[in-house]
């Protein structure tokens, strides 16, 4: 019979912990590294981000003076010094049980097993580098496995190492959407115009603006007293269309998809599916496509406002509790992006690194709303029609309609563009799409203004003809925020890739 602190103590176990805490020591560690200061490298998981990773660690050894302190720095670093390793060579966490200083064993890195290698300690490696004090101790080992690779890809042209995804670190695939959740989303979007005007009074003019939460947050106050009110009313319009209101800002400004798990008989105590898993059987905003991206349960955040602490229905010290909920998550980047476009094989490898150069001091910063839209430009699945003044009218809508044929592979062909004055609607749009002639109003404020509304319907005469191809253009819409572009986007998709662009970054396409 195996004791209790035996199992307790097991690999198995100090695994399972260390799994636990890894996203948590991946979060915390630029402020362990870097405080307030703006980091002059991101912290992208390259393995070229190493050498200021050494360099901080060298100068935080010589300057920190609490042990605890020191020694969660180097746990922080342990964990994000391995995801760089492993994502080198492969292969996934284990855990060396020999015993390293008071502590039950070490967790280390085993390489892709097709390489050979032994297992790497990222702790001894940190202490390696503290003692030679060179800083490319880390940058050492990384051309150590880069020839190991390398050696293996001479052997077997093509191959690559495989990493293990870490639990809760890795980005992942979304669940499949259950019939539950796809009935509840629409329900409720088909109520939001009737609930945000009893809801939100006048902020619904705003909808889905990270501000208006502040104002949600004061209604749900308002109505409920006690968390126990909230729990009787939790099935309710007005508290089902707070959750989904509070996860489609979560969605929109950030890049998250709605998940559900339904209940599983079969599942064990605790597990996902279980009654006793907080996550079943309620609708919950995630970003699993994201290294490290949040969670929320709406209905759990909701109900927090209420909690014992909160029992007066005044913020504490004027805190927005809701609005801190989107500090948890990550936005989009250009990177992520094009991982997206590439997994759906809307762009090319080539492309996507080709862009990420262009863009590689921006490439991992995060996005707001509409440099989303933005970036599906950069990666040329999109076209803009700029909202400001332009040089002159008719050469600006012919560029435009250019751009958007040259989507289609010559599908679609637009010439002979021609804007001429009309003393009722103030402009006539004259053009050919395929040798067949076209002719739109359009309407002008002023001469230097195109007409959004004329771009829109221009737009729909460069889809192809059905059954030459499933793509057409898609409105992009997003959350404006003050630094919002006025530029109108167009995303050329099918309809499947544009429910992926939808649920995965945030925007709606029309």
């Amino acid at each position: 019979m195996v004791s209790g602190t035996a199992q307790e103590n097991s690999p198995q176990r100090l695994l399972e912990a260390w799994f636990g805490d890894l996203p948590y020591r991946l979060l915390l560690l630029q402020t362990t590294l870097f405080g307030e200061e703006t980091p002059s490298f991101p912290l992208d998981y390259s393995a070229g981000s190493l050498d200021e990773l050494e360099a901080r660690l060298l100068a935080r050894h010589d300057s920190i003076q609490d042990p605890e302190e020191w020694a969660e720095s180097v746990e922080r670093a342990t964990a994000y010094l391995g995801e760089v390793l492993l994502g080198v060579a492969g292969g996934a966490w284990g855990w060396n049980a020999r015993p390293v200083d008071d502590l039950p064993g070490q967790p280390v890195v085993r390489p892709d097993p097709e390489l050979q290698l032994s297992p790497v300690a990222p702790r001894l490696l940190i202490c390696y580098a503290l003692r030679v004090r060179t800083g490319t101790a880390f940058a050492g080992e990384v051309a150590r496995l880069r020839r190991a690779v390398a050696a293996r890809q001479r052997e077997v042209p093509g191959w690559e190492p495989v990493k293990d995804p870490t639990p809760h670190v890795d980005p992942t695939a979304p669940l499949p959407e259950d019939p539950v959740l796809t009935a509840w989303l629409d329900e409720r979007e088909t109520a939001h115009p009737d609930w945000a005007e009893d809801a939100l009074d006048g902020a619904w003019r705003r909808s889905f603006h990270p501000d208006t939460l502040g104002r949600l947050e004061a209604a749900v106050r308002q109505r409920f007293a006690t968390a126990a009110e909230f729990d009787a009313a939790q099935d309710e319009p007005f508290v089902q269309g707070a959750c989904w209101y509070l996860g489609e800002v979560i969605r929109r400004n950030r890049g998250a998809v709605w998940q559900y798990i339904p209940f599983d008989p079969d599942a064990e105590p605790g597990a996902p599916g279980s009654w006793e898993n907080v996550w079943t059987g309620v609708p919950f905003v995630d970003q699993p496509d994201k290294r490290l991206g949040g969670m929320a349960i709406p209905l759990g955040c909701l109900r927090e406002l209420l909690l014992p602490e909160e029992a007066d229905g005044q913020p504490q010290d004027g805190e927005d509790r809701l609005r801190d909920v989107l500090i948890w998550f990550r936005a989009s980047s250009y990177a992520h992006v094009g991982a997206l476009l590439k997994r759906m094989g809307m762009v090319t490898r080539e492309k996507v690194e080709e862009v990420l150069a262009e863009c590689a001091a921006l490439a991992h910063r995060e996005l707001l709303p509409h440099e989303v839209a933005s970036a599906l430009e950069e990666f040329g699945v999109a076209i803009s029609a700029h909202g400001d003044d332009v040089d002159e009218l008719e050469g600006s809508y012919a560029a435009i309609l250019e751009e958007a044929a040259a989507l289609t592979g010559g599908a679609v062909t637009i010439t002979d563009l021609r804007l001429r004055p009309d003393e009722e609607r103030g402009g006539v749009l004259e053009f050919a799409r395929n040798g067949v002639p076209v002719t739109l109003w359009a309407e002008h404020a002023s001469g230097d203004y195109l007409d959004l509304l004329a771009v829109m319907e221009c737009i729909g005469h460069v889809d192809p003809d059905p059954g030459d191809d499933p793509r057409r253009f898609h409105l992009v819409e997003f959350v404006r925020l003050v630094e919002t572009t006025f530029d109108t986007y167009f995303v050329y998709a099918t309809p499947e890739q544009a429910t992926v662009l939808e649920k995965e970054l945030g925007l709606d396409l029309r």
